[in-house]
């Protein structure tokens, strides 16, 4: 069996034609770099830096070996070897395809060793052939932010806390994985003191910038941070945070997941905002996946569809568009669970067959393995394969909320009661504007209405988010079942009702068809319960 390494245009590992799924980002990259060696062949050292130039040298190793040992399972016996100095490509199981277009297109690592080395091999193929004239056009690069030296008042020149919270911060928000980041080094070779915006986003290649702003008094710090536009100068958000002195590391920990978790969110609205100002026509798949965004979050049906249709439309353009195919797939799964769809299960299989493909494309990409997660988990019956999305999702960025949000529904799903409200509270806590708060405030209501004896405060919790949320009506079904436990049939009756307005072809039967199977919850004496408050069968 010959692998192919396609190392023009998006990177891809393919067999008799078929795509090898599930190689990490730097797997891949291991791959590419060797394929570009004499011999195809690298010193384990060099491979080490190149790949983890961000992390101490042991870890780096340890990391390579690791690495190694996981391709050797998904690739076939003997293409990737290796000893104690060197690991190498067997040249009679591997070919490197060569062709028009960028080299590695739209790849990168967060680790400034592989960067420029990217660079120079880009640089190096830049007299290639162009590529055909209907060639599809390559995708938008994806935002790039750098976090700026912070400023520390009252401390002497060679205190180091400062400089050690934006290596965390910086180090966070790298695993974000939604915009690229400027190596620490870059961003501190402009030197201390207060530096121009734009010429700092211009010098560094930067769309936006991270500024802040540290005091300490006592046992006490307080951190101010703000993200500034590159272009103009402006500040789109500010946050402060305030904290004790304690452990230095845990602190910069804590420090860095709080900024990263209410940072990302943040930049997100200023990409979507953006790629909304770009006329329709000129959208890129990116700006099609950042306008759908809005849509996707709402969860109100009409806005889902359009959500479908413009990811659709960003897939046309871009078919292995791993995050646009996943959360597509996410929005069809919402078409069942949500009670939209007039046929719930066609609606499950194609979530599936989105997500299926997803998975094949993802990589290391935390935002995509949680679109996939988020299909497994509300439309399939297999809690490990969605936990197991999640799961990576949060090894790679612990401060992905909307991955926190799915981790809690599923521990909701079969009464892990602890670790569901543990979970919806530090997703809070790291987003607590986040545009998906609506589904951390009824899964906690949730966890409360479910597994408690007595389901009231649950129900006082769910009511309240109705109101906070007026254009979400799914949780009335909640609100049936509730009030039938309570014995409450008129408020129970009420709320089918208001249900049944929205959603007039719901039946017992097209919900045992549509909620997610995994939830333990969803049984006889729940549709007994749905049924009394005046759902048909």
């Amino acid at each position: 069996m010959t692998l192919c390494l396609h190392l023009h245009g998006p990177f891809r590992v393919t067999s008799d034609g078929e795509i090898v799924p599930s190689l990490s980002r730097r797997g891949q990259g291991l791959l590419a770099f060797l394929a570009r060696q004499p011999d195809m062949r690298a010193e384990r050292g060099l491979l080490a830096d190149l790949l983890w130039s961000d992390r101490a040298e042991a870890q780096a190793r340890a990391s390579l070996r690791q690495e190694l040992t996981t391709l050797r399972q998904r690739l076939p016996e003997g293409a990737v070897q290796a000893d104690r100095q060197a690991v190498w490509l067997d040249p009679g199981l591997i070919r490197v395809v060569e062709g028009p277009g960028t080299f590695l297109q739209g790849f990168d690592l967060p680790s400034e060793g592989f960067e420029d080395w990217l660079r120079a091999e880009r640089s190096a193929h830049e007299d290639l052939p162009p590529a055909p004239a209907d060639a599809k056009p390559p995708r938008a690069s994806r935002p790039a932010l750098a976090v700026l030296p912070f400023t520390e008042i009252g401390v002497p020149p060679e205190d180091m806390f400062a400089d050690g919270v934006v290596e965390e911060i910086t180090g966070a928000l790298g695993r974000v994985r939604e915009f690229d980041v400027v190596a620490r080094q870059s961003a501190f070779a402009l030197g201390p003191g207060p530096v121009d915006a734009r010429m700092a986003a211009e010098t560094l290649g930067a769309t936006y910038l991270v500024e802040g702003s540290i005091r300490r008094a006592a046992d006490r710090v307080r951190i101010s941070v703000q993200l500034v536009s590159g272009t103009n100068g402006r500040t789109l958000w500010s946050a402060r945070f305030d904290d004790r002195l304690d452990d230095l590391f845990d602190l910069q920990d804590r420090i860095a997941a709080q900024v990263a978790g209410q940072l990302a969110p943040n930049l997100r609205l200023a990409e979507i905002d953006r790629a909304g100002a770009r006329p329709p026509a000129d959208r890129t798949a990116y700006d099609l996946m950042l306008t759908a965004l809005p849509h996707f979050w709402t969860l109100r049906p009409e806005d889902n569809l359009r959500a479908i249709d413009l990811l659709g439309t960003a897939v046309d353009r871009e078919p292995e568009f791993a995050y646009a195919l996943a959360l597509k797939g996410w929005a069809h799964a919402q078409q069942a669970v949500y009670m939209w769809a007039r046929e719930p299960a066609a609606e499950r299989a194609t979530a599936f067959a989105l997500a299926d493909r997803a998975a094949e494309l993802v990589g290391d990409h935390a935002p995509t393995l949680t679109a996939i997660g988020g299909v497994y988990g509300q439309a399939g019956d297999d809690r490990k394969l969605a936990e197991t999305y999640i799961t990576r999702a949060l090894d790679l960025d612990p401060s992905n909320a909307w991955a926190l949000i799915r981790k809690g529904w599923m521990h909701q799903y079969t009464g892990e009661v602890d670790a569901a409200l543990e979970t919806f509270d530090r997703a809070e806590r790291l987003s607590p504007l986040d545009p998906f708060l609506h589904q951390i405030v009824f899964g906690r209501a949730a966890t409360h209405y479910r597994w408690s004896e007595d389901p009231t405060e649950g129900l006082h919790m769910i009511e309240a988010g109705l109101l906070r949320f007026p254009g979400v009506y799914w949780p009335l079904r909640m609100v049936a079942v509730a009030n039938v436990r309570l014995g409450r049939m008129v408020a129970a009756r009420t709320a089918a009702a208001r249900l049944m307005a929205h959603l007039p072809h719901l039946t017992i039967r097209y919900l045992k068809a549509g909620l997610p199977p995994i939830a333990t919850h969803f049984n006889d004496d729940y549709f007994s319960a749905l049924h009394a408050a005046g759902i048909p069968e």
